[in-house]
């Protein structure tokens, strides 16, 4: 056989036998593919060991592995209370060696009777000697309920705490009378001379040091606050300090004389004041001819500035004493409630005409005429008669507080004496014009006087009452305040002016040259035989000659405000 073809031959041979050999695997892996693989049997999970205190013992316990605190507690067959703290917290999945702590906790309630101190208040009395002390109110402690909450651990206390409180009886407070009488001169007081000192009514008669006061709670707010036209009764409003009070004030009468009593022994106090059904006054004055009537006008009080909403309503009260200090009263209404025209929300002015028949009123913007009269059948009617006598334009404070116009009559009703805003003095706005004007207006032609311009928005003129000059004239004089800054009267010092009632002769009397000037929007009062005015001045009364000019200072504390002078 030739040799060539011997290696041919051999090379066929080896290829054929390495494809028998690819068969071969291939139909190993194949055989093998479709027998089940079967893998090593799992281990037993091992037990989770640990120990549970509880009760003041301490147990070991073993678990199976997975388990949270909670449900390794249950199993060990231990119930918790609804107070009970676990440690760690019960959702925490345990492991070896965990300790796991149970604290059992109680709670327990007690309540207790106890007192309440009271507070001590303290009196400023310009009537007695500087630094007298008198026990004007005695003190009587209050009672209250208090519940504790006492709460153990594992036994032991560890907390104490009060969750409830209820009043069984509130305390009265200690008012002790402190004598602040400056080393002032005497001076006569005609009349009855009325005054706020330390949000409290005080009144003067005979002499400056014979002083009363006639309330002692300290909550006078100065929204009203009139003598009657005899001098006996004082009209005032008092503050409510509640949060949660729908009303921001009460009304209230009070008598100016002492009451004496005879038994067992002779005794003089003052007498106790009364409210009146009427509440948020925003107004009130006595009838210049009925002590017994008074009219007022009213708001609804609200959280935002200035703190009440102004209804520009009017109401008329009659009042009569009964047996055993009780009243009765009757009430008419005489206008409705209304939006008080513009920034009416700050409410409207009135003013009772000496004869008892007719207001004035004044708004932002304008001045008029209120008549009325009633009707009696089964109930009290009233029929109004609204006429405008002057209209202007409103001042815009820019703030949350508004302007009318102060008015007071003239004694024989004739006339008007107030402020109106003027026009424009440069390039301002007819709004923001910082002149005001006083003069007066004649009722009920409505025809205009400026007596003194650019007096101020706070000149706040006062007519005397009549008197009888030497030449057989019945007359009467004008007091009024005059801006020291015309331009700044809202924020400017004032000097006390007189003139005749057309305004000639005028001149100012009060401050002396070189001393600061009175505070925006004093009032003034005059005399009942219009020889005197009394004012505030530095927060004290001065009562002042204003022929003369001559001044006394009658209080000393800083503390006055608000004079009234009546029969």
């Amino acid at each position: 056989m030739p040799r060539v073809r011997l290696w041919f031959d051999l090379r066929l041979i080896a290829r054929l036998a390495g494809r028998l050999v690819g068969y071969l695997t291939m139909a190993a892996l194949l055989v093998t593919g479709c027998r089940p693989v079967i893998s090593a049997p799992p281990t037993a999970p091992s037990a989770i060991h640990l120990t549970i205190l509880v009760d003041g013992d301490v147990q070991t316990y073993s678990f199976e592995a997975g388990l949270t605190v909670r449900e390794a507690v249950a199993t060990a067959g231990i119930t918790l209370g609804e107070l009970d703290q676990v440690s760690p917290a019960p959702f925490t999945v345990i492991s070896n060696g965990l300790a796991i702590v149970i604290t059992r906790v109680s709670e327990r309630f007690e309540t207790e009777t106890v007192q309440i101190p009271f507070a001590s208040e303290i009196v400023h009395n310009e009537g007695l000697p500087a630094g007298e002390r008198r026990l004007l109110q005695v003190g009587q402690v209050g009672t209250e309920e208090l519940t504790y909450r006492t709460v153990f651990e594992d036994g032991v206390q560890v907390s104490r705490s009060v969750v409830r409180r209820v009043t069984l009886t509130s305390p009265v407070s200690e008012i002790i009378m402190v004598g602040q009488q400056g080393s002032f001169t005497l001076v006569p007081i005609s009349g009855t001379l009325a005054y706020i000192n330390g949000r409290n009514a005080w009144v003067m008669r005979g002499n400056s040091g014979q002083r009363l006061p006639l309330t002692t709670s300290g909550d006078l707010d100065g929204k009203v606050f009139e003598l009657s036209p005899d001098g006996r009764w004082l009209l005032f409003s008092r503050e409510v300090t509640a949060s949660n009070a729908g009303n921001f004030n009460t009304l209230w009468i009070v008598a100016t004389t002492p009451v004496t009593t005879t038994r067992p022994t002779t005794t003089t106090t003052p007498a106790l004041p009364f409210t009146l059904p009427v509440s948020n006054a925003l107004y009130a004055e006595w009838s210049p001819i009925d002590a017994r009537t008074l009219i007022y006008s009213t708001a609804e009080r609200i959280s935002r500035a200035p703190g009440w909403q102004a209804n520009n309503d009017l109401w008329l009260l009659r009042w009569a004493p009964r047996a055993g200090n009780r009243q009765t009263f009757t009430t008419t209404q005489i206008l409705d409630s209304s939006a008080g025209g513009l920034y009416g929300w700050w409410g409207t002015g009135f003013a009772f005409a000496p004869d008892g028949r007719s207001l004035a009123y004044s708004r932002a913007d304008s001045i008029g005429l209120l008549s009325f009269s009633f009707r009696s059948a089964r109930a009290i009617t009233a029929t109004v008669v609204i006429s405008e006598l002057v209209q202007f334009t409103a001042y815009n404070t820019h703030s949350d507080w508004a302007w009318y116009p102060p008015m007071r009559w003239a004694p024989n009703g004739t006339a008007l004496y107030t402020i109106t805003h003027g026009g424009p003095i440069g390039l301002e706005a007819p709004e923001d014009s910082p002149a005001f004007d006083l003069g007066a207006v004649s009722v009920p032609s409505g025809r205009q006087y400026t007596l003194i311009p650019r007096a101020g928005m706070f000149a706040n003129p006062q007519p005397s009452p009549e008197r009888v000059l030497p030449s057989g004239e019945v007359s009467y004089r004008i007091a009024f305040l005059q801006a020291t800054d015309p331009n700044n009267s809202p924020f400017s010092n004032y000097r006390l002016g007189l003139m005749d009632r057309d305004g000639s002769n005028t001149r100012f009397v009060f401050p002396p040259e070189g001393q600061s000037g009175l505070s925006p929007n004093e009032q003034i009062a005059w005399s009942p035989s219009g020889d005197r005015l009394a004012l505030i001045y530095q927060g004290n009364v001065w009562v002042i000659d204003p022929d003369t000019g001559l001044n006394q200072q009658l209080t000393g504390d800083g503390l006055s405000a608000e004079p009234r002078w009546s029969q």
